[in-house]
C-alpha cells in the first residue's frame, strides 16, 4: 500500500512537472521579464506589444497553461489583459504596433464579445430601469438610483466604443485573410448589430435619468419649503443645483440635434422652480456646493481605482496625457465602514488600500535622507506621475 501510494506521488508530481515545463523557456522569460512588470506597472504599450508576441507563438493548450499561471500571479487571462490594454489605448486615440493578428483576435474577441452579452442579456441594467420599478420618494433614493444610472452610462458609453472597435478589428482581419478558415467561426459575432442595441439602451437609460431628475427637483423644492431639518435641506439644495446643470446640458444638446427621439423636458419650469429656492435660500445653496464638492472628490481618492497595481495607480501614459489620469473606477456598491468602537472584529471595516502606503511599501530603498539644516525624507518612485 505504502509503495503504491509512493508510485502516485510520483505520477502526480511528475504530472505537475510536465504541465509546468508545457510553457516553452523563451516564452516563460517574455512573461515572467516583461509582460508581468509591464502590466503591473501600468505600461500598456509594452503590455501589448509583450501579449501579443506571447499570443502569435503559442496556440491551444499553452494559452490555458499561460492564463494559469498569469491566475497564480493573480492576474487576468492573457486574452483579457490584451483586450483591456489596447481598448484603453485605442480610446485615448493612440496608434498601436503591432496591429492585433488573427491569433490574437481569437484571445481577445471573447473577452469584448463577453461584455457586450452581458449588456443585452439585462444583467447591468440598474432595478430603476427595469419594467415595473417605481420611482423612489426620498432623497436618498434618488441618489442610489441616479449613482447606478450614472456607473451604467459608464457601461455603455464603454461597450460602444469596445463594439465599434472589436468590429473595425475583426473586419480587418478577415479581409486581409489574417484567419484560418478553422477560426472564422469564432470571430463571427456581430459587433455592429450589437452596438444598435446599446444605442436603443442608453436612450431608455437618458429617458429614465430625465425623468428621474425632474421628480428630484420637485421634491428637493418641497423639502426646502417645507422641513426645517438643516441635514435634508442641504441634501435637496445640491441635488437641485445638480440635476438642473444637467437637464440644461441635455437640452442645449437637444438643441444642436442630438437626442431628437426623446422628448424635451419642461426647462422652464425647471429653472422657475430652483430659481425661487435660491432666492429663498441663498446660503444654503452655497455651503452645500462646498460641502458636497469636498465629499465628491474625497470618495474619488478613497475609493477610486486607478488602472494598474491593483486599482492603487494610474498608468504610464498619463505622462503623455495627463486629461486620461482623471478616469477613474468607481465601486458599483459603495462601501460602507463599520464603526471601529462598535465593532471589535479586526476587519470590520472594508479593505480599501491606500494609494501612497501601499506605493511607498513596494519601494526598495525608496526613501532616502537628506541632511541640510533640517531633515528631509524624500520619496523616490518610478510610480508616481
Amino acid at each position: 500500500m505504502r509503495r503504491s501510494m509512493i508510485t502516485f506521488a510520483a505520477l502526480l508530481f511528475g504530472f505537475q512537472v510536465t504541465l509546468q515545463a508545457a510553457i516553452p523557456r523563451d516564452v516563460k522569460l517574455e512573461v515572467d521579464n516583461r509582460l508581468i512588470p509591464a502590466y503591473r506597472t501600468g505600461n500598456l504599450e509594452t503590455v501589448i506589444f509583450s501579449g501579443a508576441l506571447i499570443a502569435n507563438k503559442i496556440s491551444g493548450s499553452l494559452i490555458e497553461e499561460i492564463d494559469v499561471y498569469l491566475d497564480e500571479q493573480n492576474i487576468e487571462s492573457l486574452g483579457a489583459i490584451l483586450a483591456r490594454s489596447r481598448f484603453t489605448l485605442l480610446t485615448q486615440g493612440q496608434q498601436l504596433k503591432p496591429q492585433a493578428t488573427g491569433k490574437e483576435l481569437i484571445l481577445t474577441v471573447p473577452y469584448f464579445q463577453g461584455q457586450v452579452q452581458e449588456m443585452i442579456t439585462g444583467a447591468l441594467r440598474p432595478t430603476i430601469m427595469r419594467e415595473g420599478a417605481k420611482f423612489p420618494s426620498a432623497l436618498k433614493e434618488f441618489e442610489e438610483s441616479l449613482l447606478k444610472i450614472h456607473i451604467y452610462k459608464n457601461d455603455l458609453l464603454n461597450l460602444d466604443r469596445t463594439s465599434l472597435l472589436a468590429a473595425q478589428a475583426v473586419a480587418n482581419a478577415l479581409r486581409t485573410g489574417n484567419v484560418k478558415p478553422v477560426d472564422r467561426g469564432r470571430l463571427s459575432f456581430n459587433f455592429l448589430e450589437a452596438r444598435e442595441q446599446i444605442l436603443a439602451e442608453n436612450k431608455r437609460r437618458v429617458e429614465v435619468e430625465l425623468a428621474l431628475r425632474v421628480a428630484r427637483v420637485r421634491l428637493a423644492k418641497r423639502i426646502i419649503d417645507e422641513t426645517n431639518d438643516l441635514q435634508q435641506q442641504l441634501l435637496a439644495v445640491f441635488a437641485m443645483d445638480q440635476d438642473l446643470k444637467i437637464i440644461n446640458d441635455f437640452v442645449e444638446q437637444q438643441r444642436q440635434g442630438l437626442f431628437q427621439l426623446i422628448d424635451e423636458p419642461d426647462i422652464d419650469q425647471i429653472n422657475r422652480t430652483v430659481k425661487e429656492a435660491q432666492q429663498k435660500a441663498p446660503r444654503l445653496f452655497r455651503d452645500a456646493e462646498r460641502l458636497f464638492t469636498g465629499i465628491h472628490w474625497w470618495i474619488r481618492g478613497r475609493y477610486g481605482k486607478g488602472s494598474v497595481a491593483n486599482g492603487l495607480l494610474k498608468g504610464a501614459y498619463v505622462k503623455n496625457n495627463p486629461a486620461a489620469g482623471f478616469a477613474l473606477n468607481m465601486p458599483r456598491n459603495r462601501p460602507v465602514a463599520t464603526d471601529p468602537f462598535k465593532n471589535e472584529a479586526s476587519q470590520g471595516s472594508p479593505y480599501v488600500a491606500r494609494r501612497h502606503e501601499n506605493t511607498w511599501a513596494w519601494e526598495n530603498g525608496g526613501i532616502s535622507m537628506k541632511y541640510e539644516k533640517t531633515v528631509k525624507i524624500t520619496a523616490v518612485s518610478d510610480y508616481f506621475y
